[in-house]
């Protein structure tokens, strides 16, 4: 990713004492307060406010639309300033580059780039991972992988790397030393997927105008999964996000698809939107509209930050484009609450045979399965660490 490019959002400062409980205001009709979506970013008390007033639902969109800010044209997003977890979590468990110091691209990523006549003065994304966390594939109607992307905020890198955790060494350590891992109420982390368009004019032209489109490239690996030096470069299409930040102890996750992913993937939603989502989406996304934002196309399909509903049955949340194969069976709360690591075993298994087969933790987490287990503190990334060596 460019560094010139990078953008921070304003995090780790303490709650106003006098918070707004009530929702956000949009100045004016068509014009949305993006001064406001900045603040609940950089505000975990306004955002665990609007979580305990009931209105976690507009809180998603909100934070939505500071991350997307500028919210037309072709300047990189907030959340494109971000660092990738694949400059973070390094294949030789060394410690990261400083926050703004990370690579920028290879130098054989950009040489193609050139050729292609793409602009590199915007950021290029490393789409390092074509699985789900289920471990499988999903396709998109192109007959190619839809691809993933993980982010995080400089308070969560900066809690990392100070903890140490970086690579497996660190988080043994601290289940060695039975320190619970306990990210800043300001860490934020983003899980995007993405249609691959490559250089391929067809698939550009069918969404283009529907979809946000960067720069991005990935490292092609041969039969054992080993990097060949050689990279894919080209174009891709968001298709997907996972917002995830913690304003709560149990943190908070919101998600959002593309309105045409249907249309272009080999995945549908399979859990129904609540009225109230479609009723904010129906708002949000006429506002958006407005502007001439192509954000406009993109559509909240849900919250979650508890485990169960009041009468103590298991909340779900998915993203078809995230969770495609089990998602009558997502809870991100649950699965996430389940992120530990063992000196004995490992991470735990986050996943729990049943009648013969295998599905995810939903409703209250599997404490008495994770005694042993030191907590990760809801953070499944870290599982992308290796060895240092």
């Amino acid at each position: 990713m460019r560094i010139r490019h990078l953008f921070r959002v304003l995090l780790g400062f303490a709650p106003v004492v006098a918070l707004i409980v009530a929702a956000p205001s949009i100045r004016a009709a068509n014009t949305i307060d993006v001064q406001q979506a900045q603040r609940l970013l950089s505000d975990a008390g306004a955002a665990e406010a609007m979580l305990t007033a009931g209105t976690a639902d507009e809180l998603g969109w909100w934070w939505f639309i500071g991350l997307n800010n500028p919210l037309t044209g072709v300047d990189p997003k907030v959340w494109e300033g971000w660092r990738p977890s694949s400059s973070v979590y390094l294949p030789n468990g060394a410690p990261p580059a400083p926050w703004g110091q990370e690579p920028a691209p290879p130098q054989a990523v950009m040489v193609i780039a050139k050729q292609q006549g793409l602009n590199t003065n915007l950021p290029f994304h490393n789409l390092d991972s074509d699985v789900q966390s289920d471990g499988l594939a999903l396709r998109d109607n192109f007959q190619q992988n839809v691809r993933y992307q993980i982010l995080m905020n400089q308070d969560t890198f900066d809690y990392i790397v100070q903890h140490k955790v970086y690579n497996v060494n660190g988080q043994q350590a601290m289940a060695q030393a039975n320190t619970p891992l306990d990210f800043p109420a300001t860490a934020f982390e983003i899980k995007t997927s993405w249609i691959w368009i490559g250089t391929d004019k067809t698939i550009l032209n069918r969404l283009q105008g529907k979809y946000y489109i960067v720069n991005a490239y990935y490292a092609l690996v041969d039969a054992s999964g080993s990097p060949t030096g050689a990279y894919k470069v080209g174009r891709a299409a968001l298709s997907g996000m996972h917002i995830i930040a913690k304003p709560v102890p149990q943190w908070f996750w919101v998600t959002f698809q593309n309105v045409y992913d249907a249309q272009n993937t080999q995945s549908s939603n399979q859990l129904p939107m609540s009225p109230a989502v479609k009723q904010l989406n129906q708002k949000f996304r006429g506002m958006l509209k407005g502007m001439g934002s192509i954000f406009a196309n993109y559509q909240l399909m849900g919250t979650q930050w508890q485990f169960v509903d009041s009468a103590g049955q298991p909340l779900l949340l998915a993203n078809s484009q995230i969770e495609s194969a089990f998602q009558r069976s997502s809870s991100c709360a649950t699965c996430h609450a389940t992120a530990s690591y063992s000196v004995q075993n490992g991470y735990f298994n986050q996943v729990k045979e049943q009648d013969g087969g295998i599905v995810y933790y939903t409703g209250e987490p599997p404490k008495g399965k994770m005694q042993g287990y030191n907590p990760l503190d809801f953070v499944w990334s870290l599982k992308r660490a290796q060895w240092q060596r």
